[in-house]
């Protein structure tokens, strides 16, 4: 039956059935006129067609599916008008094979370069993901010598669906688009390079963020100065995902964490003070704006008493831990990082971690800010676990070995390979604390991340 069209199916069914053309089309909801001169022309139905004939036969609503991709091309030139309805549908249905059939058939003419990338952006905004997906990845071909802006934004858009928690795939999806993102409009660039700062944030390339949040304060500023003049005010213009100024201090905090990880607690200070109390000079009374001027004052307050703590001034611990039980978002932020100095400085935080045990595992990704970047999170977790595994066994309990197991096992899910190479050093120094069972799974897991590594090998990215 798959080698008939879908009006010979049709022509039987009505003949099978004992129906007269006009009782069929009135079960299809169809002219009977119109009806007529469908089955006698060798053309395609068109999509309302297509669905009253389904329903009238009782069948699935996307059996005649693949042969309709077929009837397309096969009977008659493309016609848009019928290709279009078409593929919003095969989203809204879960039928990608149909969509990489037509998609197939259009690569080779660049006419629907612009064509799809419409649909591409309306299925997109309305969640059908992976349907646009595979559009996006087409245009990208038909488009690839256009150098145009709608390239870039197809490859922008692959970017930002190609992010999960594996931080090796996330590495491949960043290097891949980062050629493109000069091409963006530039109130576009800014959240492109603020997404691409997190992928390198997760990943610990910290020249990379340091670059890129330069460059995002070089376009912000521009971009803030030129919305306050007169003219601008007053005219049409696109608008960042952000406002301007968020952009701007945002890269001066991605700057302060830079330099903590450098270990220059000075420059990462200085760099905090430039986001703090910007209320000095944004000109703008929204309530968007006393939210983001609030959060970065916030951010300032306790990365202050954190850069203290990192740089040896112990004194500030308990002003820390008190100011951050007021904040229940970011408690466990800064349990990481108090883990972080009990063991670079070889002090006791027993107290704090039965304290705020309830926060441990991390639980959500929702602040009153918007909700944190997952896989930032999900590698803050796994650095945690580690570094919370070396704290207890440095302690005299063997619970250690249990976390540093939980560390390994949750570092290889998300391929973190820093931490990965953390839990199996750490392990390795304290075999011995290890019982028969905690060397089994220790093995196993070892041999899962090794299986993992020779997938997602990161070197095979650079």
């Amino acid at each position: 039956m798959q080698s008939n069209t879908i009006r010979t199916e049709v022509l039987q069914y009505i003949q099978d059935h004992n129906l007269t053309q006009s009782e069929f089309s009135t079960r299809a909801n169809i002219n009977s006129g119109s009806f007529s001169r469908l089955i006698n022309q060798n053309k395609p139905f068109s999509m309302s067609q297509l669905d009253g004939i389904t329903k009238a036969m009782g069948l699935e609503e996307d059996y005649f599916y693949p042969r309709f991709v077929v009837e397309c091309f096969t009977l008659t030139a493309p016609d848009w008008r019928r290709l279009r309805p078409f593929l919003i549908r095969c989203a809204e249905v879960g039928r990608p094979d149909c969509i990489e059939l037509i998609l197939s058939n259009l690569l080779d003419n660049t006419n629907y370069g612009s064509l799809l990338f419409e649909v591409a952006e309306e299925l997109f905004h309305s969640q059908y993901k992976e349907a646009a997906k595979l559009i996006y990845e087409s245009v990208s071909v038909i488009e690839k010598y256009q150098h145009s802006e709608r390239l870039a934004l197809c490859q922008y858009r692959l970017f930002s669906l190609s992010l999960s928690d594996n931080l090796a795939l996330n590495l491949r999806a960043a290097t891949r688009f980062e050629p493109y993102a000069n091409r963006l409009e530039e109130t576009d660039q800014l959240e492109a390079i603020k997404h691409l700062a997190h992928v390198y944030v997760s990943l610990h390339e910290w020249h990379k963020v340091d670059t890129l949040s330069e460059e995002m304060y070089r376009l912000a500023s521009i971009q803030y100065e030129l919305s306050l003049h007169p003219k601008r005010k007053t005219s049409e213009y696109k608008r960042p995902f952000r406002p301007f100024y968020f952009y701007m201090l945002y890269a001066r905090l991605l700057q302060s964490a830079v330099y903590e990880q450098y270990e220059d607690y000075e420059k990462a200070i200085e760099y905090t003070l430039l986001y703090t109390n910007a209320d000095v000079w944004i000109q703008d009374s929204s309530d968007e704006a006393s939210l983001i001027i609030k959060q970065f004052n916030d951010f300032s307050t306790v990365n202050l008493f954190l850069y203290q703590l990192l740089a040896g001034n112990l004194e500030t611990l308990t002003d820390y831990v008190e100011y951050i039980s007021r904040q229940p978002d970011e408690i466990f932020h800064a349990l990481t990082n108090i883990v972080k100095v009990a063991n670079k400085f070889d002090i006791n935080i027993d107290d704090i971690l039965d304290r705020f045990q309830e926060h441990i595992p991390f639980k959500t990704y929702n602040s009153e800010f918007g909700e944190y970047n997952k896989p930032i999170k999900a590698e803050e977790y796994s650095s945690f676990l580690a570094d919370l595994g070396k704290y207890r066994l440095h302690q005299g309990h063997s619970q250690g070995i249990d976390i540093l197991l939980e560390g390994l096992e949750f570092a290889g899910k998300i391929n973190s390979e820093s931490n990965i190479i953390k839990c199996l050093t750490l392990f390795n120094r304290y075999r011995e604390w290890a019982n028969y069972d905690q060397l089994q799974k220790f093995n196993n897991l070892n041999s899962e991340v090794y299986q993992s590594h020779e997938k997602y090998p990161f070197s095979s990215v650079y």
